[in-house]
């Protein structure tokens, strides 16, 4: 995977530009919440924006419109960042070396900027007392602590109890957020005393523009990992040509069956197949919606589609469908991406969506 370049102020951050704007005057007013939920779609970036809040309200240096990036308070805030996904290279016995790039990373991290991750699958009520009891006192350094929880829908029921007396009496210079791709799965009386701001996926263009030049990709394999991300910028740069190849096969023939109207005993059969693992049906699905556009531009736009390779037989499949009937089936695949946030059971789904596309349902 490679690795994302780290935003050295609000303004060279990707995406969501409601919500950074809502986060700088906030800042700028001092009028910052002492809790919030940053809520959306994953890898768009909401642990970044939480911990780029974290270095503007502590910069030493602070610029008009975001954090310097340079001074010591952002260095350290930037190494949490940095090292979340960094594992000791020498670890022996459970235990960090200490001396190799990812120790060295982590023992920069500044002491009051916490983010809080599951252990094993859960956050534990054991590391809610911990940080509570950690909140009671005033920062060690910074003007203000800062606190992440993510993903925040991960804590156990016990831990959700415990936070939320923490939250009824906030402590002062201490801003709790809570980042959650599913702010539901929060007790309500959470939700009722954070102020949310809701995330959104990020273009797909600014996804293409991102991997050409900072992440060294070329322009069609950016084109087709950005059209596969679901707008989530981690997605593309986990993107893998190479191994993607099985799985649009598949998908491309669930396109010809959708547009053409094949049976549905063959529809059921794909189903059955692709809905057995969540992350590959994850990007079957956003393969099968950027199939689709393909088509659709095919014979509109041919400039616009993306897989080249395919270009003739996306022309000749826009052909032989109707106008109608290939907008349906884009707005049909829309809806299944959506509902899946709400975990339903995907083979059913990807049926019937296949029957209402038929108008059987």
């Amino acid at each position: 995977m490679k690795q994302m370049s780290i935003p050295v102020s609000l303004d060279s951050y990707i995406g969501n530009a409601q919500a950074v704007e809502i986060l700088r005057r906030a800042i700028k007013q001092d009028r910052v919440p002492h809790a919030m939920i940053f809520a959306g779609p994953s890898g768009v970036g909401k642990c970044t924006l939480a911990l780029l809040v974290a270095q503007y309200l502590n910069c030493l240096s602070p610029l008009e419109n975001g954090p310097c990036g340079k001074c010591s308070a952002c260095d350290r805030i930037a190494a949490v960042i940095e090292s979340r996904h960094m594992q000791c290279r020498n670890s022996k016995n459970g235990e960090d070396c200490g001396y190799c790039p990812a120790c060295r990373i982590r023992a920069k991290r500044h002491p009051d900027i916490r983010l809080i991750e599951p252990e094993k699958t859960t956050i534990s009520i054991s590391q809610v007392r911990d940080l509570i009891n950690e909140i009671a006192f005033q920062p060690l350094e910074a003007r203000y602590r800062v606190v992440i929880l993510d993903p925040a829908e991960k804590m156990r029921p016990e831990a959700h109890n415990s936070l939320l007396k923490t939250l009824e009496e906030p402590p002062s210079r201490t801003i709790i957020i809570l980042v959650t791709t599913n702010p539901y799965m929060l007790l309500g009386t959470i939700r009722s005393r954070c102020r949310m701001l809701q995330f959104g996926e990020i273009p797909q263009d600014r996804i293409e523009q991102y991997l050409v030049s900072k992440a060294g990709r070329t322009v069609e394999e950016a084109r087709l990992a950005a059209a596969l991300s679901g707008g989530s910028l981690a997605a593309a740069l986990d993107f893998n040509a190479q191994e993607y190849g099985d799985i649009r096969r598949e998908a491309f023939e669930f396109v010809v069956l959708m547009l053409r109207g094949g049976r549905f005993a063959e529809a059921s059969s794909v189903a059955a197949r692709v809905a057995k693992d969540k992350d590959t049906f994850r990007l079957w699905i956003e393969s099968v919606a950027a199939l689709l556009q393909d088509v659709y531009y095919a014979g509109l736009a041919d400039e616009r589609v993306g897989q080249r390779d395919l270009f003739e037989k996306m022309k000749s499949l826009n052909a032989s469908v109707s106008h109608s009937r290939l907008v349906r089936a884009v707005e049909s695949v829309g809806r299944l991406k959506g509902d899946l946030s709400y975990n339903v059971n995907r083979q059913i789904a990807l049926e019937a969506m296949f029957l209402e596309l038929e108008g059987r349902a």
